[in-house]
């Protein structure tokens, strides 16, 4: 690697997407996270790889700082496959925007934490300054898959007082996002032959009954599950799946669904349970088995609530506010995706989500970032950093 010089926020994140990080590769995020800590131990940064997932380990890099309160900058390492965008790992920018697989999730955010680190780092040798408490940077795996790389990162023991994770939020300060349950019915009837399905019970029938009962009951009081930041609690039917051909009487019927939690909606689960039993209890010859998929409980996704009178929260709205950036991020927001953040915030750091990039870019083959934004996005951190531990 070339001496180090100061870091352009620009090239690392292009640098970055060239690397590929997602489940289809060898490796999986091994590569950028070796290129990472190379890049860190460069320029004076102390870091290292944290075993997480199997042979997958998280990027911890650290300037250490006194004994007052600690900020963690959080990105993930992994992106999506690149499906079908074109040139997903060739990045390019056109009219002031970067385009490649990563560029807004969250590559960007990542390169933007990094290089500030290294201001940092840079402006304490050359002023002799000295933090009031730790600085880390951290890059997770495993994000896009389920988040076991912030359940070893919390399991580990590693605690900073403040966290800002860079998800895409268009350079707005997000002190919430919502919880995710993804949950699976799975119906067993009694086959029989088509021409006499009195003979049998059809799971699908009773599938068919389950999914009208979400859409009927549950969604409408979801509704009125409000959030001033996420808006209402919601529930999606996502995938049913049953039978085997026309004239046999299904004996088994899968529903998916997704149901997405506001700060107190608690125990989704159990309201489906009730739900589910409402429809199919005492029906003779029909089983049923209702489990929270391994997607939201190996890592529970809970959500995420952060007052705005938090330090952190109110360092990043002030930060955020002197930057020219359209929209002007001035007032808090909520985002709906699920984060790193809300293990977290579970683990008691005060958490806030704030990155470059428009979410709905995001997975797609419009993957894109603003260059402005990216330098924004220093700045931005690099003023909470200042607000939080003093230099």
């Amino acid at each position: 690697m070339a001496e180090p010089t100061r870091p352009d926020v620009l090239e690392l994140t292009q640098q970055l997407i060239a690397i590929e990080s997602h489940r289809l590769c060898e490796g999986r995020e091994a590569a950028i996270g070796k290129y990472l800590l190379e890049w860190l131990t460069a320029r004076g940064i102390e870091a290292s790889l944290q075993p997480a997932v199997g042979e997958r380990a998280n990027l911890i890099a650290r300037i250490p700082g006194g004994e007052g309160p600690s900020l963690m900058l959080c990105g993930h390492l992994d992106t999506v496959p690149a499906g079908d965008m074109a040139g997903a790992f060739r990045p390019k920018v056109e009219e002031g925007v970067l385009w490649g697989r990563g560029a807004c999730d969250m590559k960007g955010a990542v390169a933007a934490m990094a290089c500030t680190l290294s201001e940092v780092k840079r402006a304490m040798e050359e002023s002799s300054a000295s933090l009031a408490g730790d600085l880390l940077f951290v890059g997770t795996v495993d994000e896009e898959t389920g988040g076991l790389g912030v359940k070893a990162l919390v399991d580990s023991g590693l605690r900073t007082t403040y966290a800002v994770v860079g998800e895409p939020t268009s350079l707005r300060v997000a002190l919430a996002h919502k919880g995710a349950c993804f949950v699976r019915i799975a119906l067993t009837g009694q086959g029989a032959h088509g021409s006499c399905p009195e003979e049998g019970v059809s799971a699908v029938s009773y599938a068919a009954r389950v999914v009208r009962a979400i859409e009927e009951e549950l969604r409408p009081r979801l509704v009125e599950r409000t959030h001033p930041l996420l808006g209402s609690s919601t529930v999606n039917v996502g995938r049913v799946c049953g039978g085997t051909q026309p004239n046999i009487v299904a004996e088994r019927c899968e529903i998916d669904i997704d149901r997405r939690t506001v700060p107190g909606d608690d125990a989704p689960l159990e309201e489906i349970v009730r739900l589910v039993e409402g429809v199919c209890s005492g029906v003779d010859g029909l089983g049923v088995e209702i489990d929270e998929m391994e997607m939201t409980s190996v890592v529970p996704h809970t959500a995420l609530e952060t007052p705005a009178s938090s330090p952190v929260a109110e360092a990043a709205l002030a930060a955020a506010s002197g930057i020219d950036t359209s929209p002007s991020p001035v007032t808090p927001v909520g985002v709906t995706y699920w984060t790193d953040g809300g293990h977290l915030s579970e683990d008691g750091i005060e958490t806030i989500i704030l990155g470059p990039g428009d979410i709905a870019d995001a997975h797609g083959p419009r993957d894109r970032v603003a260059v402005r934004d990216l330098e924004a996005a220093v700045r931005i951190y690099r003023r909470i950093v200042a607000s939080c531990l003093g230099a």
